[in-house]
C-alpha cells in the first residue's frame, strides 16, 4: 500500500511538472509571436517616423521629441531579432557573452530612454502652460536637442548596471543561459545586490517618472480649467496618448517584477510574467500608429511621400515633367507651413 501511495504521489508530481513544462513551452511560442510582431512593425513603423521627422519635417520642439522617442523604439525593435531567434530555434543561449550584455543593455536603454523623454516632454508641456511668456522666448529646438541628449545620457547610466551584471551561465540542465549573475561583489550578499537592481529598475524607470508626469498633467489641467482653455492641439493629444499607452504597457511588467522579487511562484507567474514582458515590448511599435491615426499630418506626409516614390519609379524621368515637380513642391510648402503652425 505504501508503494502504491508513493507511486501515486510521484505520478502526481510528474504530471504537474509536465503540465508546467507544457505551459512554459506555449509561453515560449507566444513570445516568438510577439517578438516577430515587435521586430517587423517596430522597425518599419519607427523607421518611417525617423525618416519623416528627421528628413521631411521642419525641426520643431515637438518633432525632436517624436524623433528621439522613435529612435529609442527603433533600436529596441531591431534587437528583438536576438531573443526571437533564440526562443524560436534554441533551448539555450547560443550568442555568447557580448550579445547577452548588449541585448540587455538596449532593452533597458529603451525603457529608461523612453520614460525619461516622456518625463521631460511632460515638463515641457507644463512649462508652456504655466509660464507661456518664458516658454515662447526659450522653447527652441536647440534646447530640445540638449534635453534629449541629457535624457539619453541618463538612460545610458541607468542601463549600464544591467549590462555589467548580465552574463552567460550554465543552468541546472547544463545549458547556457543569459542571466543576471551579480558576479561583481558590491557586497557579500548577492540577494541584496539583486534587490538593489530590482528597485533601481522600478523606482528610476517607473515610479519617479510616473510621479513627475502625473504632477505635470494635474498642474496643466488645473491651469487650463482656471483659464477656461481647451487644449485641442494635435501634438498635445498625441503626447498624452503616448504617455498613457506607455504606462498601460509597462505597469504589468513592473508589477510582475515586484512579485518575482517577493518569490511569488505558480501558474500566475508562469503565464503572467512572459505576457507582461510581451505587452511592454509591444509599446515599441504602437507609437507610429498613434502618430498616423491621431494626426500631426503624418497621413498627408506618408501619402505624399509614397505617391512621389511610385511616380518616380513607374514613370521615366523625362515623363515626370517639371510642371509636376513644381506642383508637388508647392503642395509640400503649403502643408509644411500648416504643420509648423500646428506643432509650434
Amino acid at each position: 500500500m505504501d508503494s502504491n501511495l508513493t507511486l501515486i504521489i510521484n505520478g502526481g508530481k510528474g504530471s504537474k511538472e509536465e503540465g508546467t513544462a507544457d505551459i512554459e513551452k506555449i509561453m515560449d511560442y507566444s513570445q516568438v509571436f510577439f517578438y516577430s510582431v515587435v521586430f517587423v512593425l517596430g522597425v518599419l513603423g519607427n523607421g518611417l517616423v525617423i525618416w519623416i521627422t528627421g528628413f521631411k519635417m521642419q525641426k520643431t520642439v515637438n518633432s525632436i521629441w517624436f524623433l528621439n522617442l522613435a529612435l529609442a523604439d527603433f533600436l529596441f525593435s531591431l534587437t528583438r531579432c536576438i531573443p526571437l531567434i533564440k526562443n524560436g530555434f534554441f533551448s539555450y543561449w547560443p550568442f555568447g557573452d557580448f550579445l547577452c550584455k548588449t541585448n540587455s543593455f538596449l532593452k533597458y536603454l529603451n525603457m529608461f530612454g523612453s520614460v525619461f523623454l516622456l518625463a521631460f516632454i511632460s515638463l515641457d508641456r507644463c512649462t508652456s502652460v504655466v509660464l507661456p511668456v518664458w516658454s515662447k522666448n526659450h522653447r527652441k529646438p536647440r534646447l530640445a536637442w540638449m534635453i534629449s541628449a541629457f535624457s539619453w545620457l541618463l538612460a545610458v547610466v541607468a542601463s549600464f548596471p544591467f549590462c555589467i551584471f548580465r552574463s552567460v551561465i550554465l543552468d541546472s540542465k547544463n545549458k547556457t543561459k543569459c542571466s543576471l549573475t551579480l558576479s561583481i561583489e558590491l557586497s557579500k550578499n548577492k540577494e541584496f545586490n539583486k534587490q538593489v537592481l530590482f528597485f533601481h529598475r522600478f523606482i528610476s524607470g517607473f515610479l519617479i517618472p510616473f510621479l513627475i508626469i502625473l504632477s505635470c498633467y494635474i498642474i496643466i489641467a488645473i491651469k487650463l480649467k482656471q483659464k477656461n482653455i481647451v487644449k485641442s492641439k494635435k501634438p498635445f493629444k498625441v503626447i498624452l496618448a503616448i504617455i498613457l499607452t506607455f504606462f498601460l504597457c509597462w505597469t504589468p511588467y513592473h508589477i510582475f517584477l515586484l512579485l518575482k522579487l517577493m518569490n511569488v511562484k505558480g501558474l500566475v507567474m508562469t503565464i503572467g510574467s512572459p505576457l507582461s514582458s510581451s505587452l511592454a515590448y509591444l509599446n515599441s511599435c504602437i507609437n507610429p500608429f498613434l502618430y498616423f491615426f491621431m494626426g500631426l499630418d503624418f497621413q498627408k506626409k506618408v501619402k505624399q511621400s509614397i505617391f512621389s516614390v511610385f511616380v518616380r519609379s513607374l514613370l521615366d524621368e523625362t515623363v515626370f515633367s517639371e510642371q509636376t515637380k513644381q506642383r508637388m513642391r508647392d503642395t509640400s510648402i503649403d502643408r509644411l507651413a500648416e504643420m509648423t503652425i500646428t506643432a509650434s
